[in-house]
Parts: structure tokens; C-alpha cells; sequence
């Protein structure tokens, strides 16, 4: 069972710790007893970044966790849903949450970017929240990032979270499909797709 809540979001722009969105953890163990309540955050690094966390309700930043591992984890928490339908509905929900709030928070910037640079700059916050290795190639038309390893993959294997690989994929997408909505409307994400996930993934990749 998921129980989930969106943040109000005047709340979550005017004060940084405030969470984004919150779920409850369910055990790993297929009995989805609830062990405790994530609270995800967006927050600005020192260096000026956006980057989102995820930590354990009331206990700090001992608990955090990357992306990778809170959509890998939100995933697993879906599965305790009584329709496999409901659980695609909820994760695609979470994500296109997440690119609604980095879309917002983002649109207080005063400086002029261009597509390309808001598409980079989206993409860049997700994959440092994600702890990918990663390198970004802009072109006229397209915009590639080449990864190291599959942040999702790899994580699943640190956290034993490798039934929820596939699952976290439909948060993924709807997180970047809703930034490039909101920044780039005429950017389409061509690589991964809910076509064709390309698991594990190395490449995502982004045209005009």
C-alpha cells in the first residue's frame, strides 16, 4: 500500500527544507510491512546546483539517499498496489511530480537560457541526484549524455533493490519528458523511451 503526498508547493519554494513529496517505505522482503516515511527534497548545493535527496522523516541527513536509489526505492513500495495499472499510474505521477517542482523552482531564475542550456542544466541536476558518471555533448539539434555505468543498475545491486530496475524506469522518463514540456517543447527524449528502455542504460539522448 502507498501513501504518498504531494507538498504544497508556495511551501516547498519559499523555504528549501521543506520536503517535495514524501512516501511510506515498505519492507524488501514482499510482506510491504511499513518500516518508515521517505521525504524527498530539492535543495541548492554550496556551488549553486539543484540537487534532490531523499531522507528518513525526522532523522537528517544520516539517512539520505541519491535518485537513483529513491526511485528504485518508490518503485518497490508500488508494488504492494492491488492493480499493476495503478502502480504504472503512480509511478508515472512521481515523476512527472518531481519535473513539475524542478521546472518551478528553476523558472525563478532571472537569467535568459536557451533551450539547450535549460535542457543541460535539468539533465545535469538529474544525474548528479542520480550519482552518475557522465559526459555531456552538446549539439545544434541533439544533446547526449554518454554514462559511465547504469546509475539505476548499479544501485540496484548496492541497495538489493533489482526487482524495481524496470519499474523506476516509468518515474524516470516522466521526470525528464516533464521538464522538456515545461523548458523545450520541441526536444523530444529519444533514448530511453517507454519503447525501448535499453537496460542497462549508458546512453541518454536528447533531439530536436
Amino acid at each position: 500500500v502507498i501513501n504518498s503526498q504531494d507538498s504544497t508547493m508556495n511551501e516547498t519554494l519559499d523555504k528549501q527544507d521543506a520536503p517535495v513529496f514524501s512516501y511510506t517505505l515498505a519492507s524488501a522482503d514482499l510482506r510491504y510491512i511499513e518500516i518508515g516515511e521517505r521525504e524527498i527534497y530539492l535543495r541548492r548545493e554550496p556551488g549553486g546546483s539543484l540537487v534532490f535527496r531523499g531522507e528518513l522523516s525526522g532523522r537528517g541527513s544520516e539517512t539520505y539517499i541519491n535518485l537513483s536509489e529513491i526511485l528504485l526505492e518508490y518503485a518497490m513500495s508500488c508494488e504492494g498496489c492491488s492493480r499493476a495499472e495503478l502502480a504504472s499510474e503512480m509511478l508515472l505521477h512521481f515523476g512527472e511530480h518531481l519535473g513539475k517542482i524542478y521546472a518551478d523552482t528553476a523558472a525563478q531564475e532571472s537569467r535568459a537560457l536557451s533551450q539547450a542550456e535549460m535542457i543541460s542544466e535539468a539533465m545535469i541536476c538529474i544525474l548528479n541526484s542520480m550519482e552518475a558518471k557522465f559526459t555531456e555533448e552538446l549539439q545544434a539539434n541533439s544533446i547526449n549524455y554518454s554514462l559511465d555505468c547504469c546509475p539505476l543498475s548499479e544501485c540496484a545491486q548496492d541497495t538489493r533493490l533489482n526487482r524495481s530496475v524496470e519499474m523506476s524506469y516509468i518515474s524516470l522518463l516522466a521526470l525528464i519528458n516533464t521538464i522538456l514540456e515545461r523548458f523545450a517543447a520541441d526536444w523530444t527524449l529519444v533514448s530511453p523511451s517507454s519503447v525501448e528502455l535499453n537496460i542497462p542504460m549508458h546512453q541518454i539522448l536528447i533531439m530536436r
